[in-house]
């Protein structure tokens, strides 16, 4: 019975994944995901797309193809059936309208609408931006299908590790105003928690740990034995890393090697609450969402009960979705977002002039932010979530109400490069008097 309950509670562990992203160089994108998998490299250069993942339990590293290589011959079946998408009408209801052949659009109808069938999503959402302006809004299904209640794009999702650059973005303002720097200890008497977590600790290199570690997932820090973030409900994120600290033995030198860690990220909530005073929704909030009229974006509840308003319901037949603890997953994989405030985000940390930045670029560079080209994924039973910088011009995020668990980031993968090849290849984009007129 015990063995049993173990390899339940380990299972549990491993499906409850999240993804991010490690700051890429400039011809190679590095994310990492935890719980099945830490690394995920992926060429730019489209003649050699390739992906190779290594387990952070076993150590098992394969090779898998790209979407492309995934994706079924759609062509024939898209012109067969008929696409529809969702509008939000001036009197705020959610209607249908038919994708119309030959239009601007249809190649993305097309190719969401079949990555949806077969990976049966209940509900998507896509922002695309250029220069910091939407040229493409779409959203597609149900936010609710059991009340065939349709996703808009007013509809909130958990994103999951997209929260990860949130938090990123409210440490580096700290830095920018001077209350902090990269280099400063977390742990150990010269720390910035050195009253919250006092020594001793199982391993005193956990003193070493800075706050550039923390952000660059290279703290030593690692989900060998499973990710304590994901592990029961009942403990706070404090007492989780009041109990790590006490027995965890680092895996790594602090600073030598990059292992995606949900705890790290824990941590630098713990250290924004710190050094604000202020809890750490209440200064993500007023710091760095409210600059970019970003409005809606709030912690996610637990359950249907605490489901909040315009909030999508969650699908995922073989885990149930609503038994995480999303209060304390905050600084990691807490909030909830539409793709557009997310956009709305993003164009704080994208380096396009167009709309000032809310980080100087020296301190973007410092992270994966800085990167030419970068893609962050979030996954979680019942969510997957991109947040893509294409280039110097475009940007994208993508939000679903399931994932497919058997490859949780295969949803993520084959949304992100069709759209970034279609982006890509649009040669002009249909004015907003033309995207209107079309879903009259």
């Amino acid at each position: 019975m015990c063995r049993r309950l173990c390899v339940a509670l380990l299972l549990l562990c491993m499906v409850a994944c999240q993804a991010g992203v490690i700051r890429p160089t400039h011809s190679q994108t590095r994310l990492l995901e935890a719980g099945l998998s830490s690394f995920w490299f992926a060429s730019e250069r489209s003649s050699q797309q390739t992906t190779a993942i290594a387990s952070t339990t076993g150590g098992v590293v394969y090779r898998s193809p790209t979407a492309s290589h995934f994706s079924s011959n759609s062509g024939s079946t898209a012109a067969q059936r008929s696409i529809y998408y969702n509008v939000t009408t001036p009197d705020g209801s959610v209607v249908q309208r038919q994708a119309i052949p030959g239009s601007a659009y249809m190649e993305f109808d097309e190719t969401l609408d079949d990555i949806m069938r077969r990976f049966d999503v209940p509900g998507l959402a896509v922002t695309i931006t250029r220069n910091g302006e939407p040229v493409f809004v779409r959203s597609y299904g149900y936010a609710d299908r059991e009340k065939e209640a349709l996703v808009s794009d007013q509809s909130l999702f958990r994103i999951a590790s997209l929260s990860k650059p949130i938090t990123s973005v409210g440490i580096l303002k700290l830095i920018q105003e001077g209350k902090m720097t990269l280099a400063d200890k977390v742990f150990g008497a010269e720390g910035i928690l050195a009253e919250e977590f006092p020594e001793p600790f199982a391993d005193p290199n956990m003193a070493l740990i800075t706050v550039y570690h923390l952000l660059t997932h290279t703290s030593g820090l690692t989900n060998s034995g499973g990710d304590p973030m994901l592990a029961g409900n009942a403990a706070t994120a404090r007492e989780i890393i009041a109990e790590q600290l006490l027995n965890r033995v680092l895996e790594h030198q602090p600073g030598s090697t990059s292992v995606y860690s949900n705890l790290g990220y824990s941590i630098l909530g713990r250290v924004i609450e710190k050094v604000t005073g202020k809890p750490y929704p209440d200064y993500i909030q007023e710091e760095i969402l409210t600059p970019a009229k970003v409005f809606g974006m709030r912690m996610a509840g637990d359950s249907i009960e605490q489901q909040a308003h315009n909030e999508v319901k969650y699908y995922q037949p073989e885990y149930n979705p609503y038994s995480y603890n999303m209060a304390r997953m905050d600084a990691h994989g807490g909030w909830l977002s539409s793709t557009g405030d997310l956009m709305r985000f993003m164009a704080l940390i994208d380096r396009n002039p167009a709309i000032p930045d809310l980080i100087g670029d020296n301190l973007l560079q410092a992270t994966y932010l800085g990167g030419d080209t970068w893609t962050h994924y979030g996954s979680l039973p019942g969510t997957t979530a991109v947040l893509s910088r294409v280039n110097d011009e475009y940007s994208f995020v993508v939000l679903a109400n399931t994932r497919y668990n058997r490859s949780p980031n295969r949803i993520a993968d084959e949304v992100s490069d069709a759209l970034k090849q279609k982006i890509l290849s649009m040669e002009s984009w249909p004015t907003e008097a033309e995207q209107l007129a079309a879903n009259d």
